[in-house]
């Protein structure tokens, strides 16, 4: 058998396996979960997404656990032929309602945990949605909402349906302490940092409403900031001091007010002594990152404003949890 020939056949049997292997993929689909907010805030989400829509079929679900999203992106995936749907939550924590009740919706978890929710937003399409050739699209929503009201809540908590599917359901992790996230926190602490030594770093992230759960949020992210801590020992600029709080915008007035003078007194005191930075630990930027300023208005900090996105981490993330959740 000559050269030419043995090349020939090398080439058919390259092209058989890579088909086979890209028919397998366009069996399995990809979809995300986020918030939602914005025009810019959804369009960093969505470009976020084309690295993964570049392997398997993708489609963003925008929204708080909101079942008419959900359903239109199983309904989407489906009618492409997948079998197998890998959800990935693009959310900062697994400790939320949002969680449990997309878990629920899903039928990963067997029970309502919370009281449901249903915050519903509307609000025009990306102005770059991703190419419908990798049956890639989203349903962007707004930050303006509507809650239920405690009647209405518990009367829906009858009648809330898990969401239709003939597809295996593969629910993934939120960002929590992952090592991406480290990371970006890392950086954005170096892009205002003079004098490390001299410095006070706060992460500030949203938190949730229940005790509980900001207990487990705030535990994640002092995870990142001990992740932080190595890194900056590696490279011998070490923080003075690292310490993650929430805020808590949606929670009763007192937990609220009792959150704000917390980070408002942690900056002072934090001044009194060096240079403080504040880095907000949201993931992108023209959402609820910005009542921080309001938060500590007349006080004296470094503040970019820089969210983990649009760094190209996040992709990767989302490229991970899906190789992951497939293994």
């Amino acid at each position: 058998m000559n050269i030419m020939i043995q090349k020939a056949i090398f080439s058919l049997i390259m092209l058989f396996f890579t088909g086979l292997a890209c028919a397998q993929n366009s069996k399995i689909g990809v979809m995300v979960l986020a918030h939602g907010g914005s025009q810019e805030w959804n369009q960093m989400i969505v470009d976020a997404t084309k690295k993964v829509s570049a392997q398997y079929p993708t489609d963003i679900a925008f929204g708080m656990a909101l079942p008419r999203t959900m359903q239109a992106s199983i309904d989407k995936l489906e009618r492409m032929g997948v079998e197998k749907i890998v959800v990935v939550p693009l959310f900062i924590s697994s400790h939320s309602f949002i969680i449990r009740q997309s878990e629920y919706l899903l039928g990963i978890r067997e029970e309502l945990a919370d009281p449901p929710m249903v915050m519903d937003h509307t609000m025009e399409a990306p102005a770059d949605p991703m190419p419908q050739s990798h049956g890639n699209g989203s349903h962007a929503m707004g930050h303006s909402s509507h809650q239920m009201s405690d009647h209405s809540m518990h009367d829906q908590k009858m009648t809330l349906e898990r969401l239709r599917t003939n597809s295996e359901i593969i629910f993934t992790k939120p960002l929590d302490d992952h090592p991406i996230v480290a990371q970006i926190i890392y950086q954005r602490i170096n892009e205002l940092s003079k004098n490390p030594s001299n410095e006070m770093v706060i992460l500030v992230g949203h938190g949730p409403n229940p005790e509980e759960d900001n207990k487990k949020w705030v535990a994640d992210m002092e995870s990142v900031s001990d992740q932080v801590r190595t890194m900056q020992k590696k490279s011998g600029k070490v923080s003075k001091m690292i310490l993650a709080v929430t805020v808590r915008d949606d929670a009763d007035p007192a937990i609220y007010n009792q959150a704000k003078e917390n980070l408002r007194n942690l900056v002072i005191q934090g001044g009194k002594q060096g240079d403080v930075i504040v880095v907000p630990l949201f993931l992108s930027r023209g959402g609820a990152e910005q009542k921080i300023v309001t938060r500590l208005e007349g006080l004296t900090y470094l503040w970019s404003g820089n969210t983990l996105l649009p760094d190209p981490g996040i992709s990767d993330f989302l490229v991970q949890s899906v190789a992951k959740a497939l293994k």
